[in-house]
């Protein structure tokens, strides 16, 4: 029955793969308006560097290894929605409910897509999947955006701090949840390692800077708290006992996966 289930999991997997991988477009980048947040990064290896090199031999061993159920959850996390962050993090919730809490997150997640973007088109990193002779086999490949850093992670990060201060007795999972979004773009084969922990800098730098300077995003958090917390079944002010969320770790490695 075991091999079976293991059987029709590859059939799934390879079935997926075969209806969305489509060739990329040549990479085009265009000189984005200033931005400090991009200051903050460091620019990537170059595509003929040994750390460059060193990453892609990761990927490659990542590709080796990989199994139909992480594969199935990597393709699942190619949707960048606090909906398919809780799912992936197997938190329960109202959807009825949850749908009255989104235009909130849709408005954050402007600014978590704004400043990825400025920083792809800053950097403008091939992806590993489209360097000359690379073996990688991308579970999917969509617009051809430049690599660095990975859009997915910068959201997955701010979007588990956001969450996090909105659900402290949830933060562990929140924060694993994080780094797991993140490393679903390298066991899709279309970051690299360096790709994701760009992404959890900038990520936290744009939650960080929501929660100290943006006045619309400090003023629509306590109503939005509410109805987070209503849709998840908890009471509307977090407990006591729950202490404040601490700043979602940056460079933590992916836990194990358990999918």
């Amino acid at each position: 029955m075991f091999r079976k289930t293991r059987i029709f999991g590859g059939m799934l997997v390879a079935s997926l793969m075969a209806s969305t991988l489509a060739l990329a477009d040549d990479l085009s980048c265009t000189p984005p308006p200033a931005d400090p947040l991009v200051e903050l990064l460091s620019p990537p290896s170059c595509d003929n560097c040994a750390e460059t090199r060193l990453e892609l031999d990761e990927l490659r061993a990542i590709q080796r290894n990989r199994t139909d159920a992480q594969a199935k959850h990597a393709l699942a996390d190619y949707e960048i929605s606090v909906t398919r962050f809780l799912d992936g993090a197997d938190i329960k919730f109202d959807a009825a409910a949850f749908a009255k809490c989104k235009p909130f997150f849709d408005k954050f997640s402007e600014k978590t897509k704004s400043a990825a973007e400025h920083a792809k088109d800053a950097f403008c990193r091939t992806r590993p999947y489209n360097l000359a002779n690379s073996d990688l086999k991308p579970l999917q490949i969509g617009k051809n955006s430049a690599s660095y850093p990975s859009g997915h992670t910068t959201y997955g990060t701010a979007i588990g701090a956001v969450l996090a201060q909105m659900v402290p007795e949830k933060r562990d999972v929140l924060y694993a949840r994080s780094a797991d979004y993140g490393h679903s773009r390298m066991i899709a084969g279309v970051h690299y390692r360096s790709d994701v922990d760009a992404g959890k800098l900038l990520g936290m730098e744009v939650a960080t800077e929501a929660f100290a300077s943006d006045a619309e995003f400090r003023a629509a958090f306590p109503d939005a708290m509410k109805c987070v917390r209503g849709a998840l079944g908890l009471s509307p002010e977090p407990t006591q006992a729950a202490a404040p969320a601490a700043p979602a770790p940056t460079t933590a490695e992916a836990p194990t996966a358990k999918h």
